[in-house]
C-alpha cells in the first residue's frame, strides 16, 4: 500500500510542528491540500494560506534558471520537428564515424525529448554514449539468453526423466516438505498490513514534491528513485513512519518516474542543511518535513526559504557532533538515507546508531587508519620495486678470486 501525501530534501536540516489530530478518513479521500498544510503547520491555516504552501514552486529566489524542460514546451511543432531531423543527422554522421553513439530505432520518444533539450553537443554525446551503453547490455543479455537456451532446455529434460524414473517421494525444495511455502504476496501483506497500522499510530513524515522545477531532468529522476527507496525502507522496517507527499504534481518528471517505479500507488521538521539549529532528540509530537530535491546543479536554501515563509521550526542533522567529515564532501544524503536515520533514532534514540546510514565514503578517515593504509600502499610499492631490481635465479655472477671448475659449473654449488 502507497500513501500519496507530503514533503521531502535532501539530508541536513528538520523543520519542526507539532502533531494535529488527523481525520484519515478525509485526509485519503480528500484531494484538496488543505488538510495537509493543517497536519504539517504549528497554525491554523485557511484555503489561500494552504495553497500558497502547495502552489509556490519557484521558491524565494524566482523561477528556477536550470529548468531546461521548458526548451522543449516553447518549441512550436514546426521548430521541434526540424531540430529532430538535424539531431537524427547528428546521429547517423556520429555512427558512420564509429562513434558509440545508439541506432535510430532504439531511441525512444521521451529520449528524443530529453535530447533535444540539451543545448550542446558535447553534452549529446555523452547523453548518446549512455544510451549506447544500456543498448549494448540489452543485446549482449539477449544473446546470452539465447546462447544458453539450448542448455536450459537440456537441463530441464534431464530433471524430468530423473523425477520420472526415480519412484521415491522427493523431499527438498519444491518437493515434498514439512514447511509451507510462504509467498512474496504473503510478505507483502504483512508489510502493508504494517504500514495500515502506522497510519494510525506512528509519527508522520512529510516529504515536499515541490521542487521539480528547481531540478534537471537527470536530478528529478534520481528523486523518484530515491522516493521509492524511501517508501521501500520504509516499509521494511519494523515500526513504520506515515508517509505523506505532499504538492505532488502528477505530471512532473520526477513523478512519471515514480509511477514508472511504483505504477500501483494511485489505485512541521524540514530536514534541510542550510539551517543552523541541531536536532537533538526525536520528538513524537512533531511532524517533520523534509524536501524532495536532488540539488547538484542548484544549491540554493529552498526549503529553509520556503520553511521560514510558513513560519515553520527548521532543525539539521548534528553531523558535526558525531562525525568527523573528509574534506570535499557535502553534507546532504539522499532521502531514502535520511528516512532510515530518522526511523532508527524514533527506534534506538541513539545518534551513534541512526548515523550509521551515512556512506562512509564521506567521512574523514582517523589517524590511525589513514597511516596503516598508507603503510600498506607503501609496502606495497616496495614490493614491485624489489622484484623489478631482484637479479633472476638463473643469472649466475662471477664471483671474483675464484677459479672456473667445469664439473661443478652447471650445479648449484
Amino acid at each position: 500500500m502507497f500513501n500519496r501525501l507530503n514533503v521531502f530534501k535532501k539530508a541536513g536540516c528538520i523543520v519542526l510542528a507539532p502533531r494535529k489530530t488527523l481525520d484519515f478518513k478525509r485526509l485519503l479521500q480528500s484531494k484538496s491540500s488543505q488538510l495537509i498544510a493543517e497536519a504539517a503547520c504549528t497554525k491554523p491555516v485557511n484555503s489561500s494560506e494552504a495553497g500558497r504552501f502547495n502552489n509556490e514552486k519557484d521558491g524565494a529566489f524566482g523561477a528556477s534558471n536550470i529548468d531546461k524542460k521548458s526548451t522543449t514546451l516553447a518549441m512550436s511543432p514546426e521548430e521541434k520537428e526540424r531540430r529532430l531531423k538535424v539531431l537524427k543527422l547528428e546521429v547517423e554522421v556520429a555512427r558512420q564515424e564509429g562513434l558509440r553513439v545508439p541506432s535510430l530505432h532504439s531511441i525512444k520518444n521521451h529520449e528524443w525529448d530529453q535530447i533535444i533539450a540539451i543545448p550542446s553537443k558535447s553534452a549529446r554525446m555523452k547523453y548518446y554514449a549512455f544510451l549506447w551503453k544500456i543498448a549494448v547490455t540489452k543485446e549482449n543479455k539477449q544473446k546470452k539468453k539465447e546462447e544458453n537456451a539450448p542448455f536450459v532446455q537440456e537441463r530441464i529434460e534431464k530433471i524430468r526423466q530423473e523425477r520420472a524414473e526415480n519412484p521415491h517421494i522427493v523431499y527438498g525444495l519444491g518437493h515434498v516438505s514439512m514447511f509451507l511455502r510462504i509467498y512474496d504476496t504473503t510478505i507483502n501483506h504483512w508489510m502493508n498490513h504494517r504500514l495500515i497500522r502506522a497510519m494510525l499510530y506512528s509519527p508522520k513524515i512529510v516529504l515536499d514534491c515541490s521542487y521539480d522545477n528547481h531540478m534537471t531532468k537527470r536530478e528529478s529522476e534520481n528523486a523518484a528513485k530515491q522516493l521509492m527507496l524511501c517508501f521501500a525502507e520504509n516499509r521494511a522496517h519494523d515500526d513504520p513512519f506515515d508517509l505523506h507527499y505532499c504538492n505532488v504534481d502528477m505530471e512532473s518528471t520526477c513523478m512519471k518516474k515514480l509511477r514508472s517505479y511504483i505504477p500501483t500507488m494511485l489505485n512541521p521538521e524540514f530536514p534541510m542543511n542550510h539551517c543552523h539549529n541541531d536536532l537533538q532528540t526525536y520528538n513524537e509530537d512533531d511532524v517533520y518535513i523534509i524536501g524532495a530535491m536532488v540539488d547538484k546543479s542548484c544549491n540554493q536554501p529552498l526549503s529553509l526559504a520556503k520553511a521560514k515563509r510558513l513560519g515553520l521550526r527548521v532543525a539539521r542533522l548534528p553531523f558535526d557532533r558525531y562525525l568527523q567529515w573528509g574534506a570535499g564532501s557535502g553534507k546532504s544524503l539522499a532521502l531514502n538515507q535520511m528516512v532510515s536515520i530518522l526511523l532508527d533514532l524514533r527506534k534506538t534514540g541513539d545518534w551513534n546508531i541512526a548515523l550509521q546510514h551515512v556512506p562512509k565514503r564521506k567521512m574523514e578517515e582517523s589517524k590511525e587508519e589513514t597511516a596503516y593504509l598508507y603503510e600498506k600502499q607503501k609496502n606495497r610499492v616496495n614490493i614491485r620495486i624489489d622484484k623489478i631490481f631482484k637479479p633472476m635465479n638463473s643469472v649466475r655472477s662471477h664471483k671474483k678470486d675464484l677459479e672456473f671448475n667445469l664439473s661443478t659449473w652447471g650445479s648449484k654449488k
